[in-house]
């Protein structure tokens, strides 16, 4: 796509606009006082604080705007976590831009990426997502989308490769999320006053395709969030997909929420605690 399409220079405009906003606010601070460390790096031979501070850089070819939560306190070993994926996403642009010019087609390349807080700490849990796109070259971005689940307790990230014991979990969250993306699709289409034949082929169509994307391995469930109730309680995990692992790109992020009862007795017993 050039740069000339609409839905291209649309996002240019927002990202020069969030450009302007985010070197606005760090003129307004000084070396002296800019925000602190949120704390060390972890490894033995780190002696860097972690400095987990909006960045922006603006060049001929690449455009880049970089923020992270405001007003949370985050333990060192997840900034270091944090600042890791945004560093590596940076990386990216940078490489894919280095070989080009000013006036080269599509150029300049750019990257936006937040980070946020997703959820109120719970049981000793913290939830950051991550959530952006990157664009160098071809007809669309590609969507930066990360989640860090804390447990703050054990000090370290919960992956999907280690919260349950066995493959029958998986076969079990697998059956769950399946059931629940077809049931959106059928839900937003009955919604659209869609004709019952249309419905059905639809979904059809779709059923390979969310199949082939939750197939019953911790790798395809590797982005999820806390499910929290009103009292504050941990009652689940809701899975996250990218563009086109369960659905079409402009379908964009796909969710679904698979509660606790479904994957309770295959949970690793270091992470049975945060459920009770």
């Amino acid at each position: 796509m050039s740069k000339c399409d609409p839905p291209r220079a649309k996002l240019m405009v927002a990202m020069l606009a969030c450009i302007a906003v985010l070197a606005t606010s760090c003129k307004r601070e000084s070396p002296a006082n800019a925000p602190a460390a949120n704390g060390a790096a972890t490894s033995a031979t780190a002696t860097a604080p972690v400095v987990l501070q909006d960045q922006v850089e603006h060049t001929p070819t690449y455009l880049l705007g970089i923020t992270y939560p405001k007003g949370v306190a985050l333990p060192p070993g997840l900034a270091q976590e944090i600042k890791a994926y945004a560093d590596a996403s940076r990386k990216r642009l940078v490489d894919a831009a280095a070989p080009h010019k000013a006036g080269d087609a599509g150029i300049p390349y750019d990257m936006s990426l937040e980070f946020r807080q997703i959820a109120p700490q719970a049981h000793g849990l913290i939830a950051i997502a991550a959530d952006g796109s990157l664009y160098s070259g071809g007809a669309q971005g590609a969507p930066l989308i990360r989640r860090f689940l804390w447990d703050v307790q054990g000090g370290n990230l919960i992956s999907t490769r280690e919260l349950l014991n066995g493959d029958a979990g998986w076969v079990a969250i697998s059956n769950s999320v399946r059931g629940t993306l077809i049931g959106q699709i059928r839900t937003r289409m009955e919604d659209d006053k869609q004709a019952p034949e249309d419905i059905a082929k639809a979904i059809a169509r779709m059923e390979p395709i969310v199949e082939s994307g939750t197939q019953p391995a911790a790798s395809e469930f590797a982005e999820f969030e806390p499910m929290i109730d009103a009292e504050g309680k941990l009652i689940g995990l809701t899975f996250v997909f990218p563009p086109y692992q369960v659905a079409g790109y402009s379908d964009g992020i796909q969710r679904a929420d698979v509660p606790l009862l479904v994957f309770q007795q295959y949970l690793n017993p270091k992470y049975r605690g945060l459920f009770e």
